[in-house]
């Protein structure tokens, strides 16, 4: 799935929003207005709107053509380096010097929110502006592979630029995505995704909201909703009461969520319908998407202020707390750790009997960056390496041990009857740090050649003294051949 991801090309059509977070702490009262003083101690700026969307698909592993409306204004240059930094072309973007780009600012104080303030131009384009969108979107629409709208109604999306995307559709289909606060005016487009949250719903089917039993409230509306928005897949979300899928008229099923404690769910929308896309165009079915989108916005709501969602975020995420993964899985993620800046650190041996040594060993590994991954001979590289009678403990029993170190993050078991080094995994991996036992700092190191290669830090960590596995089980021998004659009681 992941590897047709890449391969997608994403049209992003809608309101931009930045999102502007101001922190401090809160300790008086002003005496004359008695509202809270926050001191202000930092400021953060995200990418909200469609804008986090396309910043979701773009983490994700997509390609993003990114069509939107801004003022010509300081907020719309400190929004596009935050766009360039993520890979976001600013190309299809229209400045408007008459418009002001939209900020939500956000006023915390220990993380909570007291008063969010709103500013921005919302009101629909002018003909001049319309036109060069307009522009745009044809050209862009015609180098992607799906589009997704993403209608905040703050202005961009104008009748005219939906009728240009009805005429697009018409003489080319694409994979249409909608996610807007009125879905009926998209109808036209009869899109293949739409995700209307439990309130957009409600005023679809034009019911009166019942939040005591929305899981058993929603299958009903199932005739309006397909009527209304003439879409195919519709996935109703809940928040905490999870996910009900439609198929054109039918429902079908509810999926639960995972429920999360101070969840931050600014955002969490537009990374649920991304993934949601990503997966169904990788060829997901509607099951799979689903729960790929779950887990996205699990991530997500978990991340301080407006957050996205990555592809290794993900990745790791549906592996489940496994640290020993495939090769190929965990190639995947450490390319991503790397998009991301982190450390990538490599270790590697028998650790055949665990002890304090090993512990402190693998602490102080982790400590030389963000990732530490620890390749392990497998059983039949030990039997070659110390003898028959090693490993004392198999490889699965050993992986067991070591994965619930925290300091581990990844285990991949290596060793081949030609080569029972890790050459061949640094070379794949080619982590920024490779780490050895202080015993092996003036020996010969059969890696160095590679390591040097690819400029890679070698690190040698001093071991624990008199620790060692030889040792381990030298004493239980002999202790085990010691008689003692136990007497009757």
């Amino acid at each position: 799935m992941f590897e047709k991801i890449g391969k997608q090309k994403i049209l992003v059509i809608g309101d931009f929003i930045f999102d502007v977070y101001l922190k401090g702490e809160c300790s008086r009262i002003a005496p004359e207005a008695s509202v809270p003083i926050v001191d202000q101690h930092a400021k953060k700026m995200c990418l909200g709107g469609a804008a986090n969307a396309a910043a979701n698909l773009q983490a994700l592993g997509a390609e993003v053509l990114f069509c939107t409306v801004t003022g010509k204004d300081n907020a719309f240059e400190e929004a596009a380096m935050i766009l360039k930094a993520k890979g976001i072309d600013t190309a299809n973007i229209v400045n408007d010097a008459e418009r002001k780009t939209l900020v939500k600012t956000r006023i915390c104080a220990q993380e909570q929110t007291i008063v969010r303030v709103d500013e921005g131009t919302t009101s629909f384009l002018n003909p001049t502006t319309e036109a060069k969108l307009m522009e745009l979107l044809e050209l862009a629409y015609a180098q992607v592979n799906a589009v997704l709208i993403a209608d905040y109604a703050k202005g961009v999306l104008t009748d005219g630029v939906i009728q240009l995307l009805e005429q697009l559709n018409l003489e080319t289909p694409k994979f249409i995505a909608v996610d807007a606060k009125n879905f009926e005016r998209y109808a036209c487009l009869k899109p293949n995704l739409i995700k209307p949250n439990f309130t957009e719903a409600s005023l679809l089917a034009t019911e009166k909201i019942l939040t005591k039993d929305r899981v058993l409230q929603v299958p009903k509306w199932q005739e309006q909703l397909a009527q209304k928005t003439q879409a195919k897949h519709i996935l109703l979300t809940m928040d905490q009461d999870g996910v009900a899928y439609f198929n054109r008229d039918k429902f079908v099923c509810h999926f639960e969520v995972p429920q999360i404690q101070d969840a931050k769910v600014s955002g969490a929308g537009d990374t649920f319908i991304s993934a949601c896309l990503l997966a169904m165009l990788a060829g997901s079915n509607y099951k799979e998407a689903i729960i790929v989108a779950i887990q996205a916005a699990a991530i997500a709501i978990k991340k301080v202020d407006t957050s996205i969602c990555s592809q290794s975020d993900l990745l790791s995420s549906l592996v489940g707390n496994e640290k020993c993964l495939d090769q190929q899985t965990l190639l995947d993620i450490v390319k991503h750790k790397k998009k991301m800046g982190q450390r990538i650190v490599f270790t590697n041996g028998c650790f055949d009997i665990l002890h304090s040594g090993h512990v402190n060993y693998l602490r102080a590994a982790k400590e030389k960056g963000d990732v530490l991954i620890v390749g392990l001979n497998n059983d039949d590289s030990i039997v070659r390496l110390k003898g028959p009678t090693r490993p004392i403990n198999t490889l699965k029993d050993r992986i067991a041990v070591l994965a619930e170190l925290n300091c581990i993050d990844y285990i991949i078991p290596y060793g081949q009857p030609k080569d029972d080094t890790p050459i061949p995994l640094i070379g794949k991996i080619k982590p920024h740090v490779f780490v050895k036992g202080g015993d092996y700092q003036f020996k010969y190191l059969p890696e160095e050649t590679i390591l040097k290669k690819l400029n890679c830090e070698i690190v040698f960590i001093p071991l624990t003294a008199n620790k060692s596995t030889s040792r381990v089980i030298a004493k239980i021998r002999n202790e085990s051949s010691t008689q003692f004659t136990v007497p009757y009681n």
